[in-house]
This record gives structure tokens, C-alpha cells and sequence, in this order.
């Protein structure tokens, strides 16, 4: 009699573990990328004239051109994720409104998220040459769970303190960052890895999930704007993307 009892109590006790469980909303299969073309419209970003490439050229041009590219590529490889683009023409987009884009998005039950924002760096020193991955600076906090979080995406959240969550997103986004540029280094041998940089970024710092900013190139650097103007190396830099993206699935 005693043993049956036990055995009840523990199937009841295993039912109520399960059923409280509480899962790292960042650890589900990624099915929704938000891709963040940077600057845009008014907002050229980093500029440089260049005699080579016909005169001055604009960053905003080169993102958006490698976040469609992007964002193409995902959608034939993976036509079941859903691929959200910040902006998809010349157009200006505040910071906070990319965000807002971010986590306003619908997150479907036991899958994440990530945004990846692409840039073109620049530097007085054109010497500097090269990739870099940047991500949030840890000791930032993010808002998670608020008015503004989706209902279908409260229950992603709701097990958990904001601190927790917060250490939570801080760890995922360390690895993502990683797989980041290790995949890229992988498909641009060619191009240097200037490594992962804790930056205080806007639209890393409240996009409310995994996040990371790839720096493809220098806008000021001779020789990474020669790749950067040609066709061919922005579908590769489209393409090494896309497997960092992938590699963040594993």
C-alpha cells in the first residue's frame, strides 16, 4: 500500500514538473529573423569618395543591398521561417522604431527569434581593415515583458524574473555573436576578423532578443571597398550570413 502511494506521489510530482517547467525562450529553434538594413533614406551612414567607385559612396546603399540579399537567400532555404525586414527601400527608420519592428513580431510557440543588423564601418585610420561582429554590452538590461510584448509571446517570458531573463538573452547572444564570426571566417577567408565587440548599440540594446551587428567591411579601406562594390562579394557576404544564421540552429 505504502509502495502505490509513493509511486502516486511521484507521478503526480513528475505531471507538475512538467507542467511548470520553465524552458530558455532563447534555446528553441530559430523561425523568425529580423534582418536591419542600416541607416537609410536622410540617414546615409558612413560615406567616402573613391575614385575607383565613381565618386562618393554611402553605406545605407551596401546594407540594404546584403540585407535583401539576405533575406532572399533565407527565404529559399527556409520558406516555413518567417523573415522580417526593418526596411526593404531607401527609406528612414528610426532606432527605436526598428526595435519596436523586433519585438512586436509574433514569436510562434516554442521557436526564438534573432535580429541581425548590418553595417559598414569606417575609421580616420584607413588602414583599419576587416569584419566585426558587435553585441550588446551585458550589464545593459532589456525590457522583455511589458504592455508592449505581444500576447502570444507572454508565455515565452512569463516563468521567468526580469533578471533572469536578462541573463538568459546575455548568454545566448555571447554564443550567437561566437558562431557569428567563426561562420563568417569560415565563407570570407579572404576578409580579417577584427573579432566580438561589447558595443552600447540602440537596436541591440532594446530589440528584446538575440541580437548581433555585423560590420561587413571599411567604407574607408581601399581594398575592402573594392570587394564591397562588386556583386559577386555581397552575395558571398549575403551567403556567409545566412550560415551564421544556420549555425546558430545547432
Amino acid at each position: 500500500m505504502r509502495f502505490r502511494l509513493f509511486v502516486l506521489a511521484a507521478i503526480l510530482w513528475c505531471a507538475s514538473s512538467l507542467l511548470f517547467a520553465r524552458t530558455d525562450p532563447f534555446s528553441y529553434p530559430i523561425r523568425t529573423v529580423v534582418i536591419d538594413a542600416g541607416h537609410g533614406g536622410r540617414d546615409g551612414g558612413a560615406s567616402f569618395a573613391w575614385s575607383f567607385a565613381g565618386g562618393t559612396i554611402y553605406e545605407k546603399e551596401y546594407t540594404l543591398d546584403i540585407a535583401k540579399r539576405t533575406a532572399s537567400l533565407l527565404g529559399v532555404a527556409h520558406p516555413n521561417w518567417n523573415i522580417v525586414m526593418t526596411r526593404s527601400d531607401d527609406t528612414y527608420v528610426a532606432l527605436d522604431d526598428r526595435c519596436t519592428i523586433a519585438y512586436s513580431t509574433v514569436i510562434p510557440r516554442k521557436t526564438s527569434a534573432l535580429f541581425v543588423s548590418i553595417h559598414v564601418n569606417s575609421a580616420e585610420n584607413q588602414e583599419a581593415e576587416g569584419y566585426e561582429i558587435l553585441t550588446k554590452i551585458p550589464s545593459i538590461q532589456q525590457t522583455l515583458l511589458d504592455a508592449q510584448t505581444p500576447k502570444e509571446n507572454i508565455s515565452l517570458f512569463a516563468p521567468f524574473t526580469e533578471k533572469e531573463l536578462n541573463e538568459l538573452l546575455n548568454a545566448r547572444n555571447a554564443e550567437v555573436a561566437k558562431r557569428f564570426e567563426q561562420t563568417v571566417g569560415e565563407h570570407m577567408p579572404l576578409s580579417r576578423s577584427r573579432g566580438i565587440k561589447p558595443q552600447d548599440v540602440r537596436v541591440l540594446n532594446i530589440s528584446r532578443m538575440p541580437s548581433v551587428l555585423v560590420e561587413v567591411g571599411f567604407i574607408t579601406n581601399k581594398n575592402d571597398v573594392k570587394a564591397l562594390i562588386t556583386s559577386s562579394w555581397r552575395q558571398e557576404m549575403a551567403n556567409a550570413i545566412v550560415a551564421a544564421i544556420e549555425a546558430c540552429e545547432g
